[in-house]
């Protein structure tokens, strides 16, 4: 499921819905925009169900993808086997659904010796979740960046295949607005609407 429909993307860019001709290229140039926006927030935004390993020396988890819709299993192993027996009970953690975080209610999710504090990132993998987000709460930001995205490139093919590839800035009386030195930059627009949803650096 791509984050915008491709109607939405053509009514943005003023093309016609009923005008299929470049189709092919605006779902070819979705697929990147989409690609490229979750890749820069270190995210997906288009839903379904996530499995993520996670060190169990801290007593928070940061998973990479919210709002959380349900915990479907928690399990806290060093060894890494997460049999049923390491199944934490709903009552030993809370979740912070809106921003993606699992505290645990006990000093840490693997319990530590007494004197002996290794630090959050102890015991990598120790902790196994699988988790579900909703599959149809892409944000607005989101869905406008992928539109912007995806725009911007389509003027630039658009542009490249009426210079027939050459890389101009001026062809006879017509002036074109970018050459391939800086036509291929992302513009800050798209950057700036992306920044407040890409997960914080651990």
């Amino acid at each position: 499921m791509p984050l915008e429909t491709l109607e939405n993307v053509k009514l943005s860019l003023a093309i016609a819905t009923d005008d299929d001709t470049d189709d092919g290229l605006l779902t070819q140039l979705q697929k990147a925009a989409d690609g490229y926006i979750e890749t820069r927030c270190g995210r997906s935004f288009r839903g379904g169900s996530f499995t993520e390993f996670h060190p169990g020396g801290g007593s928070l988890v940061f998973l990479k993808n919210w709002p959380i819709a349900t915990i479907a299993l928690l399990r806290v192993d060093e060894s890494g086997e997460y049999g049923d027996d390491t199944e934490l009970d709903a009552s030993q953690y809370r979740v912070h659904a809106e921003r993606g975080v699992i505290e645990c209610l006990d000093y840490s999710f693997v319990p530590r010796l007494p004197g002996y504090d290794p630090g959050p990132n102890a015991f990598p993998r120790a902790v196994k979740v699988t988790y579900t987000t909703a599959t149809d709460a892409v944000p607005e930001p989101i869905a406008r960046a992928s539109v912007e995205l995806i725009g911007h490139w389509y003027r630039q093919a658009k542009t490249y295949a009426a210079t027939s590839q050459r890389n101009v800035i001026q062809d006879g009386g017509t002036i074109y607005p970018w050459g391939q030195s800086v036509g291929f930059k992302i513009p800050e627009a798209v950057r700036a609407m992306l920044e407040p949803f890409r997960v914080p650096a651990m």
